[in-house]
């Protein structure tokens, strides 16, 4: 009896045979599984060669997150269906590969894949992105279904996991506002106008993905969510323009941004403005001019609170505030039209109190030259875009060594009135007029550069005296810096004297608008670009337009009230 005992323990825990010290459990193995459900997503597990075909697949299970009803497992294209038999009677040895299929349910597949990862290696991102995908294919093989949201304008769908606990938040491109398979109506051919202007229908996926590259690069202080591309598979999204056959199955794959759903208790509209900290309210307005972003409601940022040890005598719960922003396919427009009231931090207090320490150092060690050949790297955004965005992270750095405030910044950088140009869109339209017309900036601020990047940026860079700017004259905002000037290429002159009679100029030089004199145009002309001459006109005109909002704040000296002391008092 007690050796049947025994014998029945050990069964239950993988052993086939009564004996525990066999000579077999010393033989570990190394398996390598193929996995097809999941694709991209291969691993290895360490068995012994004693364990039941059981104790595979829950280990299969436990990795994957797939359900042991929904996947087969094959070796040397025999499937594994004997759970009782050991892993030797299948001839299974060390460093062997197994391949895991799916097993069809309701004649359909579904699946997730990673298009090109942009996340960084850190083993804590890569695994809650991993973790959070195949909870999801877990539960489409359940039979739980992405669901659209009951609000906003393109196709946002919500995805849970097998204990219907949102997981994750999915946006295909060809879902958004007017583009070609909205599920809201509001539907139009790809690239087409959207809602905001500057940003065209299909474009919003890519801005959600390079938000979080920024603040990847920043090293995640915005708090954005783990957002990257992905490609799924499952017959609820609203139909493709294309169906890919699968499986001799047509099932809709669509292509989107995959962003891990967050834990929060509310949104901002729901809490006072007050109770939010400092700090954590000017990093979301940090990352807005960052990205330019034309779409900051009280919905996109969420708050999440945290209890606060109570003090002695303290009868009411007091907590910390985090926020967290979200929802950022409206940022990297193609042109500085946004006003004040797109950006719901702008009437906050927060704005108004002068940046910390900490803040001006961060905000130094931006590198937007960085930033943008990253996203030109990673994601598909118009050259325009990533100019604007560069334009207002250089104001972003200048505002900050100057001393002002994000709300002098938001002042400058948005409209107030939405007929009327912002005082940045101002600076952009005489910037691109110079640097049109071949006009050269100062040499003060050709090697804008090192002002903009060096270590030492608050002392030297930007000491807004009057003195700095007397050696030049200041024009309008809406004039150009430098006169023109005729500049004859000595060259061409012995040319012209020997040919006698030609009166030409070098299409290098530079001559005046308006002049009788012609210049050689380029017969294939170059796409257009803005080099660092183009950033220096920027430079300069952003100097003047921040000592100008400088000297509006200096205040006039108070006037104190003499105070008379009565004879009595003497």
């Amino acid at each position: 009896m007690k050796k049947g005992q025994v014998k029945r323990k050990f069964e239950s825990f993988g052993f086939s045979s009564s004996n525990p010290y066999d000579q077999r459990i010393q033989k570990e193995l190394v398996l390598h599984i193929q996995n097809q459900v999941q694709t991209g997503n291969d691993f290895t597990l360490k068995l012994y060669s004693w364990m039941k075909i059981s104790i595979l697949k829950q280990k299969i299970n436990k990795a994957t997150k797939l359900d042991i009803g929904n996947f087969r497992v094959l070796y040397k294209n025999q499937e594994l269906t004997q759970n009782n038999q050991d892993l030797e009677d299948y001839g299974i040895k060390n460093h062997v590969t197994l391949k895991l299929i799916a097993r069809k349910q309701s004649q359909q597949l579904y699946f997730i894949n990673s298009l090109h990862n942009i996340l960084e290696e850190s083993r804590s991102t890569q695994e809650q992105f991993q973790n959070a995908k195949w909870a999801v294919e877990g539960a489409f093989l359940r039979g739980i279904t992405p669901k659209l949201t009951d609000f906003g304008t393109q196709g946002t769908y919500i995805l849970e996991n097998q204990n219907h606990k949102p997981v994750a938040i999915f946006k295909p491109y060809d879902e958004e506002a007017f583009a070609p398979n909205n599920p809201r109506g509001m539907r139009g051919k790809m690239n087409s106008p959207g809602l905001r202007q500057g940003i065209l229908s299909g474009e919003g996926v890519d801005r959600e993905v390079a938000t979080y590259l920024i603040d990847q690069s920043s090293g995640h202080y915005h708090n954005v969510p783990i957002t990257n591309y992905v490609q799924i598979c499952h017959p609820t999204f609203n139909e493709a323009e294309e169906y890919k056959q699968f499986q001799y199955e047509k099932i809709p794959i669509k292509e989107g941004s995959f962003q891990l759903y967050v834990t929060h208790d509310d949104n901002v509209g729901n809490y006072g403005s007050g109770l939010y900290p400092s700090i954590e309210a000017r990093k979301i307005a940090i990352l807005d001019i960052r990205i330019l972003n034309c779409d900051r409601n009280e919905e996109n940022i969420l708050v999440r609170k945290k209890k606060l040890p109570q003090t002695n005598g303290q009868t009411r719960q007091s907590f910390d505030y985090f926020l967290i922003p979200i929802d950022h396919g409206y940022s990297f427009p193609d042109s500085f039209k946004i006003c004040r009231d797109e950006v719901v931090w702008y009437h906050w207090g927060q704005m108004k109190q002068p940046f910390t320490q900490e803040e001006k150092l961060f905000i130094e060690k931006i590198d937007p030259d960085k930033d943008i050949q990253m996203m030109k790297e990673k994601v598909e955004l118009r050259e325009i875009c990533l100019r604007n965005a560069k334009i207002a992270t250089i104001f972003l750095k200048m505002g900050a060594a100057a001393d002002l405030t994000i709300y002098d910044i938001a002042e400058a950088l948005y409209r107030e009135d939405p007929d009327e140009l912002s005082p940045i869109e101002k600076v952009v339209e005489t910037a691109e007029y110079n640097f049109n017309n071949n006009v050269r900036v100062s040499k003060l601020f050709s090697n804008h550069k090192e002002k903009l990047f060096s270590n030492n940026l608050i002392q030297k860079s930007f000491e807004f005296e009057s003195s700095n700017l007397n050696n030049f004259d200041r024009p309008q905002i809406t004039q150009p810096l430098l006169k023109l000037q005729i500049i004859k290429d000595e060259e061409e002159n012995k040319e012209i004297n020997e040919r006698g009679n030609q009166n030409q100029y070098s299409d290098k030089k530079l001559t005046r608008i308006g002049s009788q004199q012609n210049i050689k145009q380029i017969k294939n002309p170059t796409e257009k670009k803005w080099n660092e001459e183009f950033y220096a006109h920027i430079i300069y005109l952003l100097y003047q337009l921040i000592e100008n909002i400088l000297s509006k704040k200096v205040l006039s000296p108070k006037k104190y009230r003499p105070r008379y002391i009565s004879e009595e008092v003497k």
